[in-house]
């Protein structure tokens, strides 16, 4: 009987891996490095840290300088590190399907049809250069410092830790993009709007930051601050269906919008729904550091968001560590959730002086 149930049990976990193995992704993104070595050629885009792979890059590709891609990225006043994100908005490689959003943050800055020309120039850059070629050359090694970051994640057991403060199914993806030719930082990407076929991805884009880069060596990425990624950004996906369910509850705390907050101005909330989503995010971010990390890092968290203006963090993280984490009277974190909103009517009257009105 002891083999028998072993046994399931082995079955049982060898599936739970293979699920929590198949939400995470760790590679090169075609796209972002085609993007990436687009903007160094027409030296709009931070040097990359030396290393072994930079150097070939450059050797590769440097006698493309005057392509049309180059020249056209060239031409755009102020190019952000980020713009490079744009190579979302392909897919099928080597085939390359653009997908053409109504809506980018990018128009603003460089004008539609630019935004639209350039990634067009972009996919004539990919196939006159050979560039499915030179990536595929690289592959293997892409595969190789994909995987030891993701044995870096996945010995952390981050997705399982969010799933079982949970404890219902959310259908919920994680691609960590390493780019070996940003040396600059690490910052997620809103698939969403870039190419809806990506939606459920949570993308992460991060660089090679050796301060002492060897010009003979490859790359390598570090596992740092992915606690907050897949806590904070895991968290936005399961509580979305949650906050439509309660939408009347959360509308009927609106007089909580502390819209007049310069952190509120900063992060660009302008309106109640956003504000609740944000520091409810934020504050079961922050029950999670209390839980998994040390007292120093759940501290300088809470910090942060006070001075974020993320104000009802400071009150709602301790309430879900209390009365969720540290108690067995909820099944799931679904079942907890109108406490919250009980709680916070409860302890914010709307004729409470001190609460900032609409």
């Amino acid at each position: 009987m002891k083999k028998i149930l072993l046994l399931v049990f082995i079955v049982l976990s060898g599936r739970a891996y293979s699920q929590v193995k198949d939400q995470l992704k760790v590679n090169v993104h075609p796209g972002v490095e085609l993007f990436t070595i687009v903007q160094i050629l027409a030296d709009k885009y931070p040097q990359p840290n030396p290393s072994a792979y930079s150097k070939e890059v450059l050797a590769y590709f440097e006698k493309y300088k005057d392509h049309p891609a180059v020249k056209k990225v060239a031409t755009f006043e102020k190019t952000y590190t980020d713009l490079v994100e744009l190579g979302w908005c392909m897919s099928n490689f080597p085939n390359i399907k653009i997908y053409e959003p109504a809506e980018l943050s990018w128009y603003k800055n460089y004008g539609k049809e630019n935004v639209l020309e350039y990634i067009k120039l972009c996919r004539d850059f990919f196939n006159d250069t050979h560039f499915w070629d030179f990536y595929q050359r690289h592959a293997a090694r892409y595969t190789q410092w994909g995987n030891a970051l993701k044995a870096s994640v996945d010995s952390a057991g981050l997705v399982q830790k969010l799933q079982g403060f949970y404890k219902y199914n959310a259908d919920v993806h994680w691609w960590i993009c390493i780019d070996p030719l940003n040396s600059w930082g690490s910052h997620a990407i809103t698939t969403k709007t870039i190419n809806p076929q990506f939606a459920d991805w949570i993308v992460y884009n991060t660089g090679y930051f050796a301060r002492n880069a060897d010009p003979q060596k490859d790359p390598y990425f570090e596992f740092t601050n992915f606690d907050n990624l897949v806590f904070h950004e895991g968290s936005h996906i399961y509580l979305n269906g949650l906050e439509k369910q309660y939408q009347k509850q959360i509308e009927e705390l609106a007089y909580l919008f502390n819209k007049d907050d310069d952190g509120m101005r900063r992060n660009s909330i302008s309106n109640w729904r956003y504000c609740f989503d944000e520091n409810l995010v934020r504050s079961v971010t922050a029950a999670l550091y209390h839980k998994y990390r040390e007292p120093r890092a759940y501290k300088k968290q809470m910090a942060k968001e006070l001075l974020s203006d993320f104000i009802y963090v400071e009150e709602l993280a301790p309430f879900i560590y209390e009365r969720y984490l540290e108690s067995d009277k909820y099944k799931s974190f679904a079942e907890f959730f109108p406490e919250i909103l009980t709680y916070l009517k409860q302890k914010h009257s709307s004729t409470d002086k001190n609460v900032l009105k609409e």
